[in-house]
């Protein structure tokens, strides 16, 4: 099952998750992505870590996709995950700050990878 609610992200491992971003410029209006324009996703367990839960993840246009390969190592808890938008021109910017990733227990296992 998923959940969003603002930028905080619930989860159940192993699930496959897609998930549209939006990225909204300061004052509020929508951003278009332009060709070249590239999002990026990551996750970690506390910020301040060195390693990567979820290594940096191109997204699909501007669609995170979880895949249960994504997530089936992680211990059940909280992580903490941001997405970054590389502009075509080079311009870098963090678009969802620090934010909560909670992965929640699986039972069933059909599917897990």
């Amino acid at each position: 099952m998923l959940t969003v609610k603002g930028s905080s992200i619930t989860m159940n491992r192993c699930d496959s998750v897609y998930i549209t971003v939006t990225v909204r410029q300061n004052g509020g209006q929508e951003y278009t992505l332009q060709p070249g324009d590239e999002l990026y996703f990551a996750a970690k367990r506390k910020a301040t870590d060195k390693s990567y839960a979820i290594a940096p993840k191109l997204l699909k246009g501007n669609v995170l996709e979880l895949t249960p390969n994504d997530t089936e190592q992680l211990d059940f808890g909280t992580y903490v995950y941001d997405v970054r938008l590389i502009t075509s021109k080079g311009f870098t910017t963090t678009i969802i700050k620090p934010s909560p990733l909670i992965i929640e227990e699986s039972i069933t296992g059909v599917g897990d990878q």
